[in-house]
């Protein structure tokens, strides 16, 4: 049965999930580890690391989920709590629910928007030659 309504729960679920890898991979980002380096410390190959923390699956391209043993490994090479990655993981996740992004705009091609810009910055004020931007005449 496909759902037709958005699942709380599942929205908040993947939003957690992707934080955690984000939150990894920032920490793998200051530490200034590959995840094939990553995976070595945990004992596990590139492409267990792959299919966890990049891409995912290069058929499905779906991204297998972070169990409670890959959270406890990968915290453990990190040298940072478990607990305390989760925690960022679960900040960002809700921060993200908070998000409301911009409605989209109809705006001309960028080329006519640069050219009013232009004109509008050159002249501010139209003089009795000028004529005005604004008047549709």
């Amino acid at each position: 049965m496909q759902r037709t309504y958005s699942d709380p729960v599942d929205n908040y679920s993947q939003r957690l999930a992707d934080a955690l890898v984000s939150e990894i991979k920032a920490e793998m980002g200051r530490q200034d580890l590959s995840s094939r380096a990553l995976g070595r410390l945990i004992g596990e190959n590139s492409q267990y690391m792959s299919m966890r923390l990049d891409g995912g699956n290069p058929r499905t391209g779906e991204r297998v989920t972070l169990n409670v043993r890959d959270l406890y490994s990968i915290a453990s090479a990190l040298h940072i709590d478990p607990l305390d990655l989760m925690s960022r993981a679960q900040r960002a996740a809700s921060e993200a629910a908070n998000v409301t992004p911009f409605p989209a705009r109809n705006v001309g091609t960028p080329a006519e928007d640069d050219l009013y810009l232009a004109a509008r910055a050159a002249d501010p004020e139209p003089t009795d030659e000028q004529p005005s931007y604004d008047d549709p005449s």
